[in-house]
């Protein structure tokens, strides 16, 4: 156990050197392939085992920006996604106060809001517009809380304005946390109650192994589309999947 908690202090340095001396000279494609590895890396530290059930090609072979929308469990929601697409994270403000992750969401430019208040979920729709300008996919987590991953609750609708406001497809994707022997719905990454992160972290690190499913829905257009009636569409489309994975 002690090497493998050396192993992630190792990552997390390894995250502020691409951060902080890697980026400045990397092209926005190359800074984007860094997160990718670099998650994929400390997932397979973490001992979480991802496999996707349906096709990625959609996402990968997108020649536009995405908006991808999950369902949400864990803190590891966000690095699966980002060894999926690496992409413009949106989190709730008490991520940037966690020891060491907080800094590196931050270099990552995750874009911070207190959802609590209307001036601050603007904002975060001004910080996504701009991302998806600039090229950007943007990803989050509309539920607004993280479950046991067996429902999706209500999604929120403030996320999908930016993807109506500039034409852009929403990436539905459904995430379950097996038991890699049983199968069974596994709770071990579950960020649930009143646990914090480094607890959290530590009951990720101890576990006996953790099998993720991702399941990527259909993509969906925003024309036509309230933001409202596009997050009930996603939201439709995820719990749809997660039905499947849960079967």
């Amino acid at each position: 156990m002690l090497i493998k908690y050396l192993r992630l202090v190792h990552a997390f340095g390894r995250a502020f050197w691409i951060l902080w001396i890697k980026f400045p000279r990397l092209s926005r494609e190359r800074k984007l392939e860094e997160i990718k590895m670099w998650s994929r890396h400390t997932l397979e530290i973490l001992g979480i085992r991802v496999t996707y059930e349906t096709s990625l090609t959609q996402i990968e072979t997108s020649p536009s920006p995405l908006m991808l929308v999950a369902n949400h469990v864990s803190w590891v929601d966000a690095l699966i996604i980002q060894s999926i697409q690496p992409s413009i994270f949106v989190a709730k403000s008490e991520v940037r106060s966690w020891p060491i992750v907080g800094s590196i969401a931050t270099g990552c430019g995750v874009v911070f809001v207190d959802r609590g208040s209307p001036s601050s979920a603007r904002r975060m729709v001004d910080d996504l517009s701009s991302a998806l300008h600039n090229g950007y996919c943007v990803a989050g987590f509309p539920e607004g809380t993280s479950s046991e991953g067996s429902t999706v609750s209500l999604f929120h609708a403030n996320l999908f304005e930016a993807a109506i406001n500039h034409h852009i497809q929403v990436q539905p994707l459904a995430i379950r946390y097996t038991n890699p022997q049983t199968g069974d719905l596994c709770l071990k990454a579950a960020f649930i109650g009143e646990i914090g992160f480094v607890q959290s972290l530590h009951q990720v690190m101890t576990s006996t192994g953790i099998h993720a499913k991702v399941h990527a829905g259909e993509l969906l257009s925003p024309l036509g589309h309230s933001r409202r009636t596009l997050a009930h569409l996603s939201h439709r489309s995820v719990s749809s999947q997660l039905e499947l994975l849960n079967a």
